[in-house]
């Protein structure tokens, strides 16, 4: 396995025109979703993949892929299965992508390693368990009513827990909330409520408290990640989980410092925004060892739920897994499926490393940019 090296790589930007836009706010444009994905080939023919969403108003992104671009030469004659060294050198590449651009390299490198040793990913992470509790990740629809056949059929489909996309603005959330207590508040199944970080310090505790009297699961993303007063005010004047919104504070160090502070009730991290399966792995014991769960945030396409799903399954301090429903949206170009049983349960795909089949003549017919070196 020393002579094992790189031999080609591969990049796409994929994006589904005919898709639905999906906003997450009353104040932001309809949302267009690019899936980033990387595809390495080894000397033996051995491949890995990985991805990371991006998601921009008015076009598609080309960003992700830019950068990933003015990385990826040098991987050229490296071995994918000395992940900490290739980590290593990632983190000191300079772009302007930041970790975004080269969390889909690592992703890939995994799922080399994982074929190599001939064990689905999460086994060679260490195998927690085969199978976890998921919940539905809503779209934010125009009114508080069209929430309701939506939720209904989440329930029908399995789903024992739905996240909320709201509105963002409080006033409107407040019915919101109220309207889906009034209606499923003895059903059992559990309710989050993700506020994009557009809440003022004083609505975020209103809301939390509102929360709490109703025992939801968590108030998520309530101000921004830098608000670390509030978070932290938000900790311990309630006892609603309080999540972050995980797509700011995503080094190992800055995961420790906030829960050394005290600014989160878990932690909220995602494999293809953190610089890759390595570093989520390890923050998963970070989160341990502060005796806290790490909520996977996985709304994406069918490689970005692998490679998280994966992580998950491997360690035990995690509850829920994030699946964005419906699913067709983010099924373009995989002949493979992730998706919640009737009991609400996800598994991993079957096979070794990440599972993940691609159709490449599919890929390539959706890219609006792509790139091959070797």
């Amino acid at each position: 396995m020393k002579d094992t090296v790189i031999k080609r790589v591969e990049l796409y930007a994929v994006a589904d025109r005919e898709a639905p836009p999906i906003p997450w706010a009353d104040n932001q444009e309809p949302l267009l979703y690019t899936n980033n994905i990387v595809r390495i080939i080894c000397n033996d023919g051995t491949e890995g993949v990985g991805a990371t969403i991006s998601y921009t108003e008015n076009d598609f992104d080309r960003c992700i892929i830019e950068a990933m671009r003015t990385i990826v030469p040098g991987l050229i004659g490296k071995n994918p299965l000395m992940t900490e060294a290739l980590y290593s050198w990632l983190q000191a590449r300079c772009t302007w992508g930041g970790l975004p651009a080269k969390s889909p390299i690592d992703i890939a490198a995994w799922d080399i390693k994982a074929k190599k040793a001939n064990m689905p990913l999460y086994m060679l992470l260490g195998g927690a368990r085969h199978k976890m509790k998921s919940y539905a990740s809503t779209p934010m629809f125009d009114t508080v009513e069209e929430y309701f056949p939506y939720v209904d059929d989440c329930i029908e489909q399995g789903f024992t827990a739905i996240k909320l996309h709201c509105y963002c603005v409080y006033e409107k959330d407040v019915k919101l909330v109220n309207a889906i207590q009034a209606r499923y508040g003895d059903t059992g199944v559990r309710f989050m409520l993700d506020t994009a970080t557009f809440y003022t310090p004083a609505e975020a505790m209103k809301m939390a408290k509102l929360m709490e009297s109703y025992d939801w699961e968590w108030l998520e993303a309530p101000v921004s990640d830098y608000d670390y007063k509030t978070y932290q005010r938000l900790v311990d004047k309630t006892d609603l989980e309080i999540s972050s919104h995980g797509n700011c504070l995503l080094t190992l160090q800055e995961v420790t410092y906030a829960l050394g502070n005290g600014f989160w009730s878990d932690v909220r991290q995602d494999a293809t925004v953190c610089g890759g399966i390595t570093p989520l792995n390890k923050c998963f014991a970070i989160a341990e060892g502060h005796s806290k769960t790490l909520e996977i945030q996985s709304m994406g396409y069918t490689i970005t739920q692998a490679a998280n799903l994966h992580v998950a399954l491997a360690h035990h301090n995690c509850k829920y897994f994030e699946q964005f429903y419906p699913y067709e949206s983010f099924e373009l170009a995989s002949k493979t499926q992730i998706r919640t049983d009737r009991d609400g349960y996800v598994h991993a795909p079957e096979g070794n490393g990440l599972g993940v089949e691609m159709d490449w003549d599919a890929v390539k017919e959706a890219s609006i940019a792509s790139y091959v070196f070797e």
